[in-house]
């Protein structure tokens, strides 16, 4: 990485017709504001705007060290055989 960019997770919530939705997600340092209003990437939509960060962590980690959901999933899925086929009867 060119830029020293720091992170923090952050859980935030958007309305939507009939409720609200709510994710947790690591946002670099500068945005990472209770009641700040941000735009993120969806990768089905692209850019999503409105979802306003309601709770930020106290961890500040750097962009290399951000865990990755993807790898930790299909390792707990390999570790615990939920990655198997299943046979259907």
């Amino acid at each position: 990485m060119s830029r020293n960019v720091k992170y923090v997770q952050c859980a935030m919530r958007r309305n939507i017709v009939g409720g609200s939705v709510r994710t947790t997600s690591y946002i670099p340092q500068e945005f990472a504001k209770v009641g700040r209003v941000l735009r993120l990437k969806d990768d089905n939509v692209g850019w999503v705007d409105g979802w306003v960060v309601e709770c930020v962590g106290d961890a500040i980690v750097e962009g290399d060290q951000i865990p990755d959901s993807h790898k930790a999933i299909k390792n707990h899925r390999k570790s615990t055989g939920d990655s198997t086929p299943r046979l259907h009867a």
